[in-house]
């Protein structure tokens, strides 16, 4: 799985603004502050949270993996907070036509915007 700078930049600002996030096996986190030392078999800084104990171990517990890794949401986890959300999925469907998402492939970004769009509203 790849994910695009513009993606990365919206996870950042997700966290930003609020998004709760536990880690957990299957997400994919982006090394921001560069302590991972293995490669990646993704992109650069880019990993896949398969075996949780040993993530943990090799960060220094869950506490640092959070202060170091970004959590970049899958589609399917934006999909999932954005019904946690309350988000009308006639709402996500027409947000995605609107924006062009599926001509442009952009269909992750666009979840990342309406999840801002959602946590910067109910924050006001």
């Amino acid at each position: 799985m790849r994910f695009s700078g513009d993606e990365i930049d919206a996870a950042r600002e997700l966290r930003r603004v609020g998004l709760p996030w536990t880690p957990a096996v299957g997400h994919y986190v982006f090394d921001e502050l560069k302590q991972y030392d293995r490669p990646s078999p993704f992109q650069d800084g880019v990993y896949f949270v398969l075996n949780y104990q040993y993530f943990m171990r090799d960060m220094g517990g869950e506490e640092r993996f959070q202060q170091c890794m970004l959590w970049l949401p899958t589609w399917e986890d934006a999909r999932e907070l954005l019904r946690e959300l309350e988000v009308p999925e006639r709402e996500v469907a027409e947000g995605l036509r609107k924006q062009h998402a599926m001509e442009a492939g952009i269909e992750r970004l666009a979840l990342y915007a309406m999840l801002l769009d959602r946590l910067r509203g109910a924050a006001e």
